[in-house]
């Protein structure tokens, strides 16, 4: 097994961004290993009889965490993984999960976390894309892993562990064996602050998922900015989500914010909403993580969980993945005790970068301020150069995470501008210093020579209580050269016809600039997203494309 990441692998040093360390936070030393930070401080600060990760029945503390941790490391380096080797993981929101992450992280090689629903095409795209030499894998997803190695060789993969629960058959190495088999003491690393620590692959939401890397820095960095200064956690928190541990969102959420700070994480194996109810509803969360569509789900569809729900507890909620809806933001608010704070991140950044601060005045039509740490600016997507405030424009963002690919160098070009990374999305930067989303950059339609965020629209028609979820797109059209083109799923008992469409373009016209309205709306029973929940527009402009 050769060690290390090759050269080619990562971007020439004139096009990579510039990390940019504002607050004393985030300056640390030159070695730094961001599970010993996680885990082995938290022993070290007589918290290891405290607990760190609730699951199921099981309460697992700091000290059974480091030991776990400590003999998944020794299992890895006996199967030969060593600095800067790369390790696919592939489960559901798991203690195994966390163990597995935080193992390889430790002994220097780079987490490759795989969503739990991706086919054996996809798997063997990543697989061979990252190089990974072994794979950790629950018992339940081994097929389409195998589907895989069948299919496409995944030449690179030595070495398959496997955590047994479900009874699957195999014939790989067994996690539980390995790890008996071996200390549950671990050395100090020796790791640097600049060395990898994690590939992420993109959710795929505009064509194939491009690979991310993040570094030993970069990882605490985002619990001493975003998590310390906008949620201002201490080891009495409880953190969840149904965001999985695979996306960069849930992996701050459900493991890098709560061990930064000794505080706690409650996991669940596959959350829907009510899942999520439930477990607040027993009373020990105090930090509530999701995306916009499982709040409304919650509001819509769980109304009498909601109303006999315990939220005494519950003390930050945050909102990230799509923009949150005003409506949403007051739906939380009433229901829940809690104003959410709206946050936009990226897998490329790691995570968010901008967000009110949990004591702000927060307002549900803007995203925030940039994160403590960051800086951001809006400027003409041609010259570069800043727009005036109130003005739209593309949003550049510098920090202490940035926007680097794994061998993907015309990609590191495109989405790089002197050092500032940019993640693609159209901002305008208020009068008051606040951040409001305009919309994605493949999301702005340009209709008769005018501008309409799709995001824009679809907060307009998710006021109407006929809609359930909605995306809006471009749509080809000879004379202005795109219309504005809604797809609705309606609620229930909503009558989908022609009145409810002329509705709704009424109401929108009477809400926003009439120019902006949908022409055309198809109402569908479902819409496509991606495992982490973001509506895929690009299927639905693709779509559209190829009909025009």
């Amino acid at each position: 097994m050769q060690h290390g990441v090759p050269n080619e692998n990562l971007p020439d040093e004139s096009v990579q961004t510039e990390c940019f360390h504002a607050v004393p936070e985030v300056h640390y030393p030159e070695e730094l290993n961001a599970a010993y930070e996680m885990v082995d401080r938290n022993v070290e600060a007589e918290r290891g009889s405290e607990p760190a990760i609730y699951f199921e029945e099981e309460t697992i503390t700091y000290e059974e965490l480091r030991r776990r941790v400590d003999s998944m490391a020794n299992a890895l380096e006996g199967l030969g993984v060593g600095p800067g080797d790369r390790v696919f993981v592939r489960f559901p929101n798991r203690p195994e999960y966390v163990v597995s992450c935080l193992a390889s992280q430790k002994i220097g090689a780079i987490t490759v976390p795989s969503m739990k629903l991706l086919r054996a095409q996809e798997i063997s795209y990543i697989v061979d894309d990252s190089a990974a030499t072994v794979a950790v894998v629950y018992d339940d997803l081994l097929d389409e892993l195998e589907k895989a190695i069948d299919q496409h060789g995944l030449d690179s993969l030595e070495e398959i562990v496997v955590v047994e629960d479900t009874g699957v058959d195999h014939d790989y190495h067994s996690y539980d064996e390995l790890k008996a088999e071996v200390s549950s003491e671990y050395p100090k690393p020796q790791t640097s602050r600049d060395d990898l620590i994690m590939l992420a692959y993109t959710s795929g939401t505009t064509g194939k998922p491009k690979g991310t890397v993040h570094t030993h820095r970069q990882m605490l960095a985002i619990a001493d900015t975003y998590a310390r200064y906008c949620l201002e956690p201490d080891p009495s928190d409880v953190f969840t989500t149904n965001a999985p541990i695979a996306f960069t969102f849930g992996y701050g959420m459900l493991v890098a914010f709560p061990f930064r700070f000794g505080a706690a994480t409650h996991i669940v194996q596959a959350p829907e909403p009510e899942d999520l109810l439930d477990v607040i509803d027993d009373g020990n969360v105090t930090v509530l993580a999701s995306i916009p569509t499982a709040f409304n789900q919650m509001l819509n569809e769980h109304q009498e969980m909601l109303e006999n729900c315990d939220f005494s507890a519950l003390r930050r909620i945050v909102s990230a993945g799509e923009p949150l809806p005003p409506s949403t933001f007051e739906g939380i608010k009433e229901h829940m005790g809690v104003e959410a704070m709206d946050g936009i991140g990226s897998t490329e950044m790691l995570h968010i970068f901008i967000s009110h601060r949990h004591d702000d005045d927060i307002d549900p039509t803007a995203t925030g301020y940039p994160v403590p740490g960051y800086e951001c600016k809006v400027v003409d997507p041609e010259t570069f150069e800043v727009v005036d405030r109130g003005e739209p424009g593309l949003l550049l963002v510098r920090g202490p995470t940035g926007v680097t690919y794994w061998d993907r160098p015309q990609k590191q070009r495109d989405n790089t501008h002197d050092g500032w990374s940019i993640p693609g999305d159209i901002f305008v930067h208020r009068e008051d210093g606040r951040l409001e989303h305009k919309s994605r950059r493949d999301d702005l339609i340009i209709t008769g020579g005018n501008n309409v965020p799709a995001p824009e629209v679809e907060d307009v028609l998710l006021e109407r209580e006929e809609v359930f979820q909605t995306a809006v797109v471009g749509a080809p059209d000879e004379e202005r050269g795109q219309i504005v083109r809604a797809f609705v799923v309606p609620e229930d008992g909503a009558d989908p016809g022609d009145q409810l469409t002329e509705t709704l373009q009424n109401y929108v016209k009477e809400r926003i600039a009439p120019y902006k309205y949908p022409r055309e709306i198809e109402f569908v029973d479902d819409l496509p997203t991606t495992e982490t929940g973001k509506i895929q527009r690009a299927k639905l402009r693709e779509r559209e494309q190829k009909t025009a």
